[in-house]
């Protein structure tokens, strides 16, 4: 192995270990040749002359081996000061911020979490509760005749489907009978029934039957507007009947305009009634309070189809709007 003109000192580590190794000095050739792989560990020359130190050392005794190790690790220690500082790879603690994050972030989910199942355990609980405590208070107020009156109801519900409504009547009145709780419920439904059976009847012309029927929706229920103007009608067209009967005539012309009159005290702005009493007051003769009444539908809503028949009656009568 040549040596350059230059002075290398890994050449030079391993000439001396060459040379200690054809001494006989097995662990000194090692150690110089190791320092010298450290330095250049591409130099495979280097790396044969390290496996054949190793295997041309004899096999030594433990106090040998002891001994040897011993002078090996001077050598390294020796080698280690001797050799170019290498700076160490850093290694930066993890930052703790970032480890407190995470915690507080954990403690936040596991929060979240238990407020979450909390008040849907808590929800669930209120309406149980609510659900069981509703129950008992049903079922101590359904009375016997009260479960009844409900059966009837319902088969009065089924028989006004089949329009059936003398059938119908029939049992609501059976359910009044037993004195159910709800008894304003089985009024308006009576009420309900007696118009339906009052519509049908005015269907067929059998205009006294209707009214009859409408005189009873009106009794069971006389807050409904349809009712009263379905009474006041079938009154008006039974006068347009009777017109050779004026007395008679003049008799269903004031049944009707006291059913329209009672719709305008519940509802002043109601154009169809005003529009059905300004009819029954030109059958009476009073054509002033007719054509008021038409006066005031226009003024009231100009584009509505009740003011265009307003229109034309006043101009059959031939006064201005």
């Amino acid at each position: 192995m040549k040596k350059s003109d230059e002075s290398n000192p890994i050449d030079e580590l391993a000439e001396e270990g060459l040379k200690a190794l054809k001494a006989g000095d097995f662990d000194g050739a090692i150690a110089r040749f190791k320092r010298a792989l450290r330095q250049a560990p591409f130099r495979d020359d280097i790396k044969e002359l390290l496996a054949r130190a190793l295997d041309e050392k004899p096999f030594t005794t433990e106090p040998e081996k002891v001994a040897a190790e011993s002078d090996s690790e001077e050598t390294d220690a020796e080698e280690a000061e001797e050799a170019e500082p290498v700076a160490p790879p850093s290694h930066r603690p993890a930052p703790r911020g970032g480890i407190k994050i995470g915690v507080w972030l954990l403690i936040f989910c596991v929060l979240c979490l238990s407020s979450v199942a909390f008040f849907l355990f808590f929800s669930s609980a209120i309406q149980n509760f609510v659900s069981n405590l509703a129950s008992p208070q049903n079922e101590v107020q359904l009375s016997p005749a009260d479960r009844e009156a409900a059966a009837l109801f319902q088969t009065a519900d089924l028989l006004q489907d089949q329009r059936r409504y003398s059938e119908a009547i029939d049992a609501i009145q059976k359910a009044l009978e037993k004195n159910p709780t709800n008894q304003k419920q089985f009024e308006d439904k009576l009420a309900e029934l007696y118009f339906d059976e009052a519509e049908a009847l005015y269907k067929k012309d059998d205009y006294p039957k209707a009214i009859a029927s409408y005189e009873k929706a009106v009794e069971h229920n006389p807050d409904s507007i349809e009712y009263h103007y379905g009474l006041g009608w079938a009154n008006y067209i039974l006068g347009r009947k009777n017109q050779n009967k004026r007395q008679r005539a003049q008799g269903y012309y004031e049944k009707a305009r006291q059913s329209f009159l009672k719709i305008l005290e519940r509802e002043p702005e109601n154009l169809r009634a005003k529009n059905a009493l300004a009819q029954v007051y030109i059958a009476l003769n009073d054509v002033a309070k007719a054509a008021e009444l038409y006066r005031q539908i226009i003024h009231q809503d100009p584009e509505s189809r009740e003011a265009e028949r307003a229109r034309r009656a006043l101009q059959s009568m031939g006064l201005k709007q």
